[in-house]
């Protein structure tokens, strides 16, 4: 138990040895985050804030992820922006970092996309790893003994002390500090990690967006990104796809942003409302108007009548009745006339799970649906066939689908067409998939009968 106590001393003396920090880490910074990986967590902090009022840099960032998660101080997300933006100028490339997260996810006011990837840039070009060991880990680690959450390291051979109470609510915050960690799937950065540290590496298509000077105001775009279901395991990387989708839409596609609605973990009737959203839209505008619409989440299918649904944050994959009919979809956006509507569903519907899980534990078999027809002037891609699995792309932080949907906006600028965009998704998601995961994923390109091959010259921009 000693020699494994020893381990953080030594890994932090080795880092600091190397300069990996960039700033040389005072010795009562190591000695706080010691003390909370060893269970004294107040006395940790207590050095903590000490160290913070001394200007270490690297102090003032573990303050920054304490106020973030509520490590020994009352959750403050204004506070801990402040010591991000505060060690970010003073170039600390982990501080970047989560900085662009906050500010993607508005965390502590009004998101703002633009200062998001200027912090990534800035990350990227200190060579995009986060070098810093993981206080979260660290804290949670220290959990293990409660016993000593409130002793100082003077007072560990007290074995008579009294536990607090409260520590029980401590340690039931463990699941609620990992899922507002940077280090999880529903972060909007991808990461990795390594036996060393956390190293986050962030995809390349979040890393450089193409902007366009263009402005399609008659293009309206709907997203809907399900990842945290209340009744079925969670898509990993869902609102991270619908973000970037978002962005692309935006920047790349020159949409303006209020003709975008994104919505993250919709239920039935936010789907239903957004959607009808879209029929207005077409309607008022008689026909004069471009639909695109995203989705990224599970999907289910009939057992009976093999017909494929959307399932929102709400839904029982068990429960057809719960989901939205992919026809309804279909109907509600084909029946009336546009110059377009494009679908992209980064879903499958074989009733499994991203992971290639079966969805619902009472069902044991793949099932394959059939296709449903687009309507009008309609053309669905689809992320996998009927009875494949739709994958994420760990590595890059989002669905394989939708990780080359957005590679080939970003190479092409947006200027592609769909025969081009389809032809490219569908060749690298093959190949990729079974590199990755040994196993076929098939995008799909469903037509409306109406439209013929035109649709192969039709461009989102």
């Amino acid at each position: 138990m000693k020699d494994m106590d020893k381990t953080l001393t030594i890994f932090l003396l080795f880092l600091n040895s190397i300069g990996l920090f960039g700033q040389s880490m005072s010795s009562r910074t190591q000695s706080a985050i010691e003390s909370i990986r060893e269970g004294y967590i107040l006395h940790g902090i207590e050095e903590l804030k000490k160290s913070v009022l001394e200007n270490d840099v690297n102090a003032q960032f573990f303050m920054g992820r304490c106020y973030e998660n509520g490590i020994g101080v009352k959750q403050n997300y204004q506070e801990a922006f402040k010591l991000y933006r505060k060690t970010a100028e003073r170039g600390l490339p982990d501080a970047m970092y989560h900085l662009a997260f906050f500010y993607q996810k508005g965390l502590s006011g009004e998101k703002d996309y633009t200062k998001s990837e200027e912090w990534l840039s800035r990350y990227n070009k200190k060579g995009g790893v986060c070098k810093l060991p993981n206080i979260v880990d660290l804290y949670n680690e220290g959990l293990k003994h409660p016993e000593k959450y409130l002793l100082s390291i003077n007072e560990k051979n007290e074995t008579k002390q009294k536990v607090p109470e409260y520590i029980p609510n401590v340690t039931n915050n463990i699941t609620i500090v990992q899922q507002v960690a940077p280090t999880v799937v529903n972060t909007p950065f991808s990461s990795t990690e390594t036996s060393e540290g956390n190293n986050h590496r962030i995809s390349d298509i979040d890393t450089t967006i193409p902007t366009t000077p263009q402005k399609n105001e008659n293009t309206f775009v709907l997203i809907i990104a399900n990842e945290n279901y209340k009744k079925e395991a969670s898509v990993p990387f869902a609102g991270n796809d619908g973000n970037s989708f978002e962005q692309y839409c935006h920047k790349t596609l020159g949409v303006p942003k209020t003709n975008i609605h994104t919505v993250s973990d919709a239920t039935l009737n936010e789907m239903r409302h957004e959607i009808k959203w879209l029929q207005d839209i077409i309607s008022v505008y008689k026909g004069d108007v471009k639909i695109i619409f995203y989705y990224a989440g599970h999907g289910i299918p009939d057992e009976q009548s093999k017909t494929a649904y959307l399932l929102p944050i709400d839904g029982y994959g068990s429960d057809v009745s719960t989901g939205y009919s992919l026809t309804n979809l279909y109907n509600n956006l084909g029946n009336v006339t546009s110059k377009s509507v494009i679908i992209f569903l980064d879903a499958c519907f074989s009733g499994t799970n991203r992971d290639g899980n079966m969805l619902t534990a009472a069902r044991g078999v793949v099932i394959k649906t059939k296709a449903s027809s687009p309507k009008g002037n309609m053309i669905t891609i689809t992320a996998a066939q009927g009875d494949e699995t739709a994958y994420p792309y760990k590595e890059e932080g989002h669905g394989l689908f939708t990780y080359y949907l957005l590679k080939k906006l970003q190479e092409t600028k947006g200027d592609v067409t769909l025969g081009e965009l389809g032809d490219y998704i569908q060749t690298q998601v093959r190949r990729q998939s079974v590199v990755t995961n040994g196993k076929l994923q098939s995008p799909s390109i469903l037509v409306s009968p109406n439209i013929g091959n035109s649709w192969k010259n039709w461009k989102l921009k």
